[in-house]
């Protein structure tokens, strides 16, 4: 089982996203509202001020996606699912994805898993 995390730069292609996602069997999953912060990190200031708004930092708004998959084959055809659909994935900051192996997973859906990770299905 995996824990996949989907960071959606751009807000316009979020219906795309959870098309693709319903495509290969997502049927929960959870939204995260956040903010990218790598404006605040490279500021010239100490670290912590970029925590705090500023009128000279402009912070991008950022959409957190967050499911859990069976194997690394659904992560491999949500990317093709986008890319068929025409997102730009490959040539513009649209999305970054994550798959973490989970040592321990339980859902009413899923069932109870402990470290499988199934990397052909």
């Amino acid at each position: 089982m995996l824990y996949l995390i989907v960071e959606v730069h751009d807000p316009s292609y979020k219906e795309d996203i959870y098309l693709s996602l319903q495509s290969i069997g997502i049927s929960h999953a959870s939204s995260i509202d956040g903010q990218n912060i790598s404006a605040a990190l490279s500021d010239e200031q100490t670290f912590f001020t970029g925590f705090f708004q500023s009128d000279k930092i402009e912070q991008g708004k950022v959409l957190f996606i967050l499911a859990q998959v069976r194997t690394q084959a659904q992560v491999r055809e949500f990317l093709s699912n986008l890319r068929e659909a025409d997102v730009k994935i490959d040539a513009q900051d649209i999305i970054t994805v994550t798959a973490i192996p989970a040592a321990i997973t339980f859902s009413s859906e899923l069932g109870y898993s402990e470290g499988e990770v199934d990397e052909d299905r």
